[in-house]
Order: structure tokens, then C-alpha cells, then sequence
């Protein structure tokens, strides 16, 4: 409700500070219709900004300490799987030697044992880091959510009721169950997903680089190229999403809407009607949803046939290397099992990519609501201090409901009332 009064009186301890601005009363008049028009009547709050992936992250910064844990075994993780490759080649070079005296082959069983030793502990000593990393990231998520829908749910309720008037339940309750579920993968397992495929992916180049920074400049002439893709790809897929989750949260109100006035739609037979709206909805949705399947798939195989020939020249080159004895078979066959590692993380990141894009869709929803300030405040410490009489005056009051603020439906110019108490 929006309005003005002027009190005055000797029943209250202070002067409550007034709702409007007495010398701004005709200006607000003239401009709450352009003010509150975009926010109120069309059920939206302020315009949902583009918002960035750091802001999505820095939801998980009360969590620092155990995603730095996290992130440590995550390191010692991705090591011990890129070193398996190594000592892989190492057994095929001790098993291709030449082999020919008993004591030889004494010694090459030997060797090949230690290194599966070798192999051994380190799958072991990954193993616990992976579960470390598995669970720290995943009570880190759990507590995001949580959080999260604490500060937005405590963001709803100070909103003034005309927002309520306006804006559906079904939707609300989407931001606060699907959005806040999607930012708390996209902030927390997904992010961990991430790391583990770009510490894999940095770590076995630079075992490719140590074992033949031919083919390793080789195997990265494409780099240029996929990036242009995927930064065209990430735009694309964080509107489309944008646009999907807006979608899903409609057809949550409508079913929401339909539920609630149940009775209403049985006593005017309006089932088919209620069905009809909330098929289009559904309709639309799914629409939006197959066009970022179609786009998800186009990405997908493109970036997998750039990578599969990419490791097809790589091979061809390094078999031609080795016979022309600069690489040994068994380097040659570690730098196509480091190839085929860090293509798989960079497929990884790139499904992942998909993922965060959708995060920032559902985010531009959620922030939406956080960074909406209330156009009626809680404020005031107006309260009765005895039964002495007072005086209320009312000084050019009017009266608009937020949602139609250029409608006025009460103008009072002055009115003068001395309470006396009883």
C-alpha cells in the first residue's frame, strides 16, 4: 500500500519517519506508474543481470578450508592417475629389450615386478584421495544449498506483499528447490569435477612435453580452434538456459495455481482448461530443451571428432619417430595413453562447461531475487509509551496498490482526529 499521512500527538515516544516524502508527494504521484510498473506489474523484480561464474563460486567461500583440502587430494588424485601411463611404457621397454641370457630374464622379471609394485601403491595412495576429495566436496555442496536457500527464503519473506501479489508461488518455490540445487552442483561437485580435469589435463602435458614436445606441440594444433567453439557454445547455452528455467518455473505455477483452487476448477468444469495451459508450458520447456540437446550434441561431436584426429596424426607421427629410432616403443606408447588421458579430462570440461553455463542460467534467477531491495522496507519504532490522549492528523493521504500504482483508489486532503483514552 502506498500513501501519506502527517501525525503528530503526545501518546508516542518518537516520530516514525514518514513512508513518503511530503515535498516529493506530487512527483511520486506523476512517476509511481514508470517506478514500479516493470517490477510489480509485469510480476518481475529487477532486470536479471549476466551473472558471472565467480559469483556463483564465492556461495562456496565459507567452505574455503575443506575445498583446499579438497583441492590438495584432488592434486595427488590426478598425479597418481598420470603416472600409471608412465610406468605402463616403462614395462613395455623393459619387456621389448633384449632378452636372450637366463640372468637377463632374471632381471627384466624383476623389474617388471617393482614396477607393478610401484603401480600398485600409487593406485592405493590415489585411491584414498579420491575418496577424501570425493567427500569433502560433497558435504561443501550440501552446506552451499542449505545456505543458500536460507538467505533466499529470508530475502522472500521481508519482500512487501504486492511482490506476492504479483509473482506466482509455483515459481518462487522453483528458485528455491531447482535453481538452488543447480548452482549447488555447479558451485561444489561439478567445480571439483573441474579441477580434477584441468589438473589431469595441465599435469599429463607436461609429461607429454617431457617425453616428446613434437608431438606434444602436434597434439595442440587444434587448441585455437575448440576454444573459439566453446566461448560461442558458452554464451549460446547460458541464454537458452536462462530461458528454460524460466519456462519450467511457469508450468510450476500453473500446477501450483491449479492444486490450490482445485475446488474453483471442479465446480466450473475447467479441468481441460488447467491441463491446456499447463501442456503449453510443458510444451515450451520441452521445445527449449531439445533445441539445447540438438546444440549439446552438435558441441559434443564436434569437439570428439576434433580430438580423434587429432590423436590419429599424433600416432602416425609418433610411430614414424620410432621407427626412425628417436622414440622408444614403450615412450610411444605413454604419450598415446597421456593423449588419450587428457583428451578424456578435456571432455570432461567441456561437459562441465555445459554444465556451469546452465548454473549461470538458473543463478541470473536466484541472484534476481537476492539483489531486489523491498520497495516498503520494515522500518519505524513507533510505539505507545501511557494512556495519554493525542492528536492524529492526516494530512493529504492517498492511497494505489502496488501492482496499479497509476490507479488511485483513495484521495483524502486533511482530517484531524483527538483520541482520548478510555
Amino acid at each position: 500500500m502506498d500513501g501519506h499521512s502527517g501525525m503528530h500527538g503526545h501518546g508516542f515516544g518518537n516520530a516514525r519517519t514518514p513512508l513518503l516524502d511530503r515535498h516529493a508527494l506530487g512527483r511520486k504521484r506523476n512517476d509511481a506508474g514508470d517506478d514500479q510498473l516493470g517490477d510489480l506489474e509485469h510480476g518481475d523484480s529487477v532486470p536479471a543481470p549476466n551473472v558471472g561464474f565467480g559469483r556463483v563460486i564465492s556461495l562456496a567461500k565459507p567452505e574455503a578450508g575443506n575445498l583446499v583440502l579438497a583441492t590438495i587430494a584432488l592434486l595427488f588424485a590426478a598425479t597418481s592417475s598420470i603416472l600409471i601411463p608412465k610406468f605402463g611404457g616403462k614395462i613395455i621397454d623393459i619387456v621389448s629389450g633384449d632378452i636372450q641370457t637366463p640372468e637377463q630374464k632374471s632381471e627384466a622379471l624383476n623389474a617388471v615386478k617393482n614396477t607393478i609394485l610401484e603401480i600398485f601403491l600409487i593406485v592405493i595412495v590415489g585411491s584414498v584421495c579420491t575418496a577424501l576429495r570425493a567427500w569433502l566436496f560433497s558435504s561443501a555442496s550440501e552446506r552451499v544449498v542449505a545456505r543458500l536457500r536460507k538467505n533466499l527464503l529470508s530475502h522472500l519473506v521481508h519482500q512487501e506483499i504486492a511482490f506476492f501479489d504479483v509473482t506466482r508461488t509455483g515459481e518462487l518455490l522453483s528458485r528455491l528447490s531447482e535453481d538452488t540445487q543447480i548452482i549447488k552442483n555447479a558451485a561444489t561437485t561439478n567445480l571439483s569435477e573441474a579441477l580434477r580435469n584441468l589438473a589431469t589435463a595441465f599435469i599429463g602435458l607436461g609429461f607429454m612435453f617431457q617425453t616428446s614436445w613434437k608431438l606434444t606441440l602436434l597434439s595442440l594444433a587444434v587448441v585455437p580452434v575448440i576454444s573459439v567453439a566453446v566461448r560461442r557454445f558458452g554464451r549460446y547455452m547460458r541464454e537458452l538456459s536462462h530461458k528454460t528455467q524460466a519456462a519450467a518455473a511457469v508450468a510450476s505455477s500453473i500446477a501450483e495455481e491449479t492444486f490450490g483452487a482445485i475446488r474453483t476448477v471442479r465446480s466450473f468444469a475447467q479441468e481441460d482448461y488447467e491441463i491446456s495451459r499447463y501442456s503449453e508450458k510443458v510444451d515450451e520447456t520441452l521445445n527449449l530443451g531439445l533445441g539445447q540437446a540438438k546444440v549439446v550434441g552438435l558441441f559434443s561431436g564436434s569437439l570428439n571428432a576434433a580430438s580423434t584426429l587429432s590423436v590419429i596424426v599424433v600416432v602416425i607421427y609418433g610411430a614414424t619417430l620410432t621407427i626412425q629410432g628417436a622414440m622408444t616403443p614403450g615412450a610411444l606408447t605413454s604419450f598415446i595413453l597421456y593423449s588419450l588421458t587428457v583428451g578424456s579430462s578435456v571432455s570432461g570440461l567441456s561437459g562441465l562447461y555445459t554444465v556451469a553455463m546452465k548454473a549461470a542460467g538458473a543463478s541470473r534467477r536466484v541472484f534476481q531475487i537476492l539483489d531486489r531491495t523491498s520497495s516498503m522496507p520494515k522500518s519505524g519504532d513507533l510505539c505507545p509509551l501511557g494512556d495519554q490522549a493525542a492528536e492524529v492528523e492526516l494530512d493529504d493521504v492517498w492511497f494505489a496498490y502496488p501492482s496499479r500504482p497509476s490507479h488511485m483508489v483513495l484521495k483524502v486532503r486533511n482530517i484531524s482526529s483527538y483520541l482520548v483514552p478510555t
